[in-house]
């Protein structure tokens, strides 16, 4: 899929159906509502590996923006098992939500062939979406890992609740 295909500022975000790591079938409007902020991170199964024993960059930055009242989810295409077991060794408390069809991946454009090594293959390509409480996309970060747009990311939440 091409980058053009990626979703973007000001288009309402699919609606998805997926398990989160309890097994558990959540969707977007679970989430949204009045004042209810959403922060969709899509995630490469390498961002998660980058979590040892010592610190999770990943639960560290969403726990930011947790703290700032918006909910933050993940999907990535790993099986329910894996959240689990990754929920529980780093004691997260945000949905983590599994879509092994990659239907959602897809729908939102963050699946891409991409160019690896001079070998071309297709992946999910880390992106966050903030969602508004209607359900409008308000902003797209491209970041290789969280970190990258962390500040960008709570800068414009922290305006937005002004």
């Amino acid at each position: 899929m091409a980058k053009d295909k990626r979703l973007k500022v000001g288009e309402i975000a699919p609606e998805f159906n997926l398990k989160d790591q309890y097994g558990k079938t959540v969707s977007l409007a679970d989430f949204l509502g009045e004042d209810k902020y959403v922060l969709l991170y899509f995630v490469s199964s390498a961002e998660k590996k980058r979590c040892d024993r010592s610190g999770c960059p990943l639960k560290e930055n969403l726990d930011r923006v947790k703290e700032l009242s918006v909910i933050p989810i993940v999907i990535d295409e790993d099986p329910v098992f894996e959240h689990e077991k990754f929920s529980r060794d780093h004691n997260i408390d945000f949905p983590i939500l599994s879509d092994p069809n990659m239907v959602t991946i897809k729908g939102y454009g963050v699946y891409e062939k991409v160019n690896v090594n001079g070998i071309e293959k297709e992946k999910v390509v880390p992106t966050v979406f903030l969602i508004n409480p209607k359900g409008y996309i308000i902003g797209v970060w491209e970041p290789k890992v969280i970190e990258e747009s962390i500040d960008d990311i709570i800068n414009i939440i922290k305006s937005l609740k002004k």
